[in-house]
């Protein structure tokens, strides 16, 4: 990607200035001859911006054991990015429950809190929420003015210009203005975005796990919850953590005539394999008198939670067994589909159903046996194990992934 010097010299520098420092945050760390170059720019206009950076502290250099440069008598110097050098606030609202998360640059967590929602309720989630947002800082000892940016992620259709929930189905939210609605009660005067938690992880796994994805070029992140997403990323020089669609594959058709969907159609993936549609079915089978393993395993009267379904399939509840490996099987053959439309290079995988080996072993079998082999291009499979900040640690990633296109102005 080369960047031309035209009338508008301000401009420009701002733009290569923000280019320069997104290598250095994704490639990191790299030396100023790698940084020009990937980005085709002139040594000397890497230089006064690099130099600029680290008077800013945004960018260090790093003792390196780097070969001699012989055109110039030293040896190269690394840079990366000062992990310490900005603040993020993460926030995950689910409706069922809040997590909230303080990360450095890098993604390190300074400081969670998390609690479950006192009710379906958008404006009492939201209170409860941005409660848990102060009661962080105040753990922290900090205040807003030590933070650079705040991201917040939700379930369902988000327009992230807007920041505004446009629709979440099962919850009957429609038309929320979240980044509104937060700035107001937080009064929070720093950048704010709004994302989908499916598209937050992706982002988090594309600033914060590259040694786990290997520097590929595309990757899907399959997250199975109350609902199922499965957003696709793209990774260049000119398009880091680029975001391709909202993912909503839980609305994929995959028994014509099947169970309803809270969308409203009949057989989705959502109503079939998410942790709604598994917990449902046991509720079911133990209201017949069923899932007699299942019974014995939770308080009396209370839905039962992943953790003890899985137990109880471990143990050998036909009832149980029969329902999860349903939902796994579906899944699989979603995967597929997925694979054969997108051909990303790695699939992240994060799921509660996916705690049990057999679960993993059920669902890669039926993926492989319905990919498509002619122009399969050998998808990597990795299971993340789910983690109940993974989705505010992601928003983190977002406002972060905002922040590197204008941190340097």
């Amino acid at each position: 990607m080369q960047f031309e010097q035209g009338n508008n010299l301000p401009r420009v520098k701002v733009t290569n200035q923000a280019s320069i420092l997104r290598m250095v945050y994704h490639c990191g760390p790299i030396t100023r001859a790698d940084i020009s170059s990937r980005l085709n720019l002139t040594l000397p206009t890497i230089t006064t911006n690099i130099n600029n950076m680290i008077s800013m502290g945004l960018v260090q250099e790093l003792d390196s054991s780097e070969p001699l440069d012989h055109r110039h008598g030293r040896r190269s110097r690394l840079l990366d990015i000062v992990p310490g050098a900005r603040r993020f606030i993460g926030v995950e609202m689910k409706g069922t429950d809040s997590a909230v998360c303080l990360t450095d640059y890098r993604g390190q967590v300074l400081g969670s809190r998390c609690a479950p929602a006192p009710s379906r309720d958008y404006e009492e989630n939201l209170d409860m929420t941005c409660a848990l947002v102060r009661q962080l800082l105040e753990d922290c000892r900090l205040t807003f003015d030590d933070v650079d940016g705040l991201g917040f992620c939700v379930p369902g259709l988000v327009d992230t210009h807007t920041g505004v929930l446009k629709v979440r189905p099962s919850f009957n939210w429609y038309d929320k203005n979240v980044l509104r609605d937060v700035r107001r009660r937080l009064s929070f005067q720093r950048p704010i975005t709004v994302e989908n938690n499916a598209c937050a992880r992706a982002y988090g796994a594309s600033l914060f796990q590259r040694e786990l994805l290997n520097n590929v070029p595309t990757f899907a992140y399959l997250f199975i919850h109350a609902g199922i997403a499965c957003p696709l990323i793209l990774n260049s020089a000119s398009a880091f953590g680029s975001i391709v669609g909202a993912g909503e594959v839980g609305h994929m058709v995959m028994e014509p005539n099947g169970p309803q969907c809270t969308c409203g159609n009949h057989g989705c993936l959502e109503a079939i394999s998410s942790n709604r549609a598994v917990v449902a079915r046991c509720m079911d089978a133990l209201a017949r008198g069923g899932a007699p393993i299942l019974r014995s395993l939770c308080p009396k009267g209370e839905e039962p939670s992943m953790a003890c379904i899985l137990q109880a399939q471990q143990a050998g509840d036909t009832d149980v067994c029969v329902i999860v490996e349903r939902a796994v099987y579906t899944l699989g053959v979603a995967i597929a589909n997925i694979d054969n439309f997108t051909c990303p290079h790695t699939m992240l995988i994060e799921g509660e159903l996916f705690r049990s080996p057999d679960n993993r072993r059920l669902l890669l079998d039926a993926a492989n046996r319905n990919i498509c082999k002619v122009t399969r291009i050998d998808t990597s499979f990795v299971f993340v194990e789910p983690d109940p900040f993974s989705g505010a640690r992601g928003a983190a990633a977002v406002a972060i992934f905002h922040d590197l296109q204008s941190a340097a102005e």
